[in-house]
Parts: structure tokens; C-alpha cells; sequence
């Protein structure tokens, strides 16, 4: 039992991708060699990049279409949420902005059919902003007299940055950013 010869093996093996790197690492796939830095751990071992064959997960691989549905989902559901958390207040819109984001987050999830990504959370968070400026916007111009360009003046903006509700706004972006990464 004690008779094992050692393993004497002279031949020198060199990385496929990194010539000059020696490795003892081999593709359980292919048998290529191959150091530690083209190594892909997999459930079923080690493997080279062609094999691992690395793909983005379906749920981040979002198309135009995917896109054009979000907006067109985040931005009624964004501007009647804007419309809503300027009733209730500084107080309330503290406790109930993130669960408002996350909610519109969700909605555009689901829509999507589980799509997710930077790019696609990014465009619901300028869909809320634009939601709660319009929101604002709105509310300003049903007060009797009160025009576009009215509105529009210096001394208004900053009335209408106070009808934005900018806790909700701050509140919401961030919690449907997190969603939706």
C-alpha cells in the first residue's frame, strides 16, 4: 500500500489565452489549460469563458419595447401618486414616499414581465420626477387666473417646487431605483 510512486511530470503547461502563465488548471469541458484569471467557477467545475458561455440573466436583457411599456406605465401611475402625496403632506409623504416608489416600481415590474437593470430603473425614476413636476404643475393651473406662463415665472417655480412634495419625490426615486436594480 505504500508503494505509490511519486507523480514526476516534467511538461510544463501554458494558459491557452496567457502563454506565458503557467497553470496546473485545465476546462472540465474542453481540456483546454488555463490560469486563474480565465477560470469561471461553475456548479460543474472550472471551465474556460467559450464554455462557462457567460450570458446576461434574461430578466436584465431588456428590449425597446420594454422600455416604451415602462414609461408608458410609470408615468399616469407616477403623475396620480404625485397628485395623491401632495394631499397628504410633508408628515405622511415622509412615512409613505418609499412604499409610493416601491409600489410604482413594482407596477412597472410586473408590466414588463420581470425585467429589471440600471437603464430600466433609471427611466421610472425620471417617470416619477416627470409624474410629480406635472402633478404640481396641474394643481397650480386650476387655481382661477392662473396661466402656463404664470406659472412658469421665477416666483412660481419655487411654489411649484413646494407643491412637489420633494420628500415623496426623493423618497420614491430611491426606493424604485432599488426595486428595480
Amino acid at each position: 500500500m505504500g508503494d505509490a510512486q511519486p507523480v514526476t511530470d516534467t511538461t510544463t503547461i501554458y494558459c491557452a489565452n496567457h502563454p506565458t502563465v503557467e497553470t496546473l488548471l485545465r476546462c472540465s469541458k474542453c481540456d483546454r489549460p488555463i490560469c486563474r484569471r480565465c477560470g469561471v467557477p461553475t456548479p460543474v467545475g472550472i471551465r474556460c469563458r467559450e464554455c462557462a458561455q457567460l450570458r446576461r440573466p434574461p430578466t436584465y436583457v431588456v428590449g425597446p419595447g420594454h422600455y416604451l411599456l415602462a414609461a408608458m406605465v410609470a408615468l399616469p401611475v407616477a403623475f396620480v401618486a404625485g397628485l395623491i402625496m401632495q394631499q397628504v403632506g410633508f408628515f405622511f409623504a415622509f412615512f409613505l414616499g418609499a412604499a409610493v416608489g416601491g409600489l410604482i416600481a413594482e407596477v412597472v415590474y410586473r408590466a414588463t414581465g420581470g425585467k429589471r437593470g440600471r437603464p430600466l430603473a433609471a427611466l421610472v425614476c425620471v417617470c416619477i420626477l416627470v409624474g410629480a413636476l406635472a402633478s404640481a404643475a396641474l394643481t397650480m393651473l386650476t387655481v382661477p387666473g392662473a396661466s402656463l406662463m404664470a406659472v412658469l415665472t421665477a416666483r412660481n417655480l419655487l411654489a411649484l417646487l413646494f407643491r412637489l412634495n420633494v420628500v415623496y419625490v426623493v423618497l420614491a426615486i430611491g426606493a424604485a431605483y432599488a426595486r428595480l436594480m
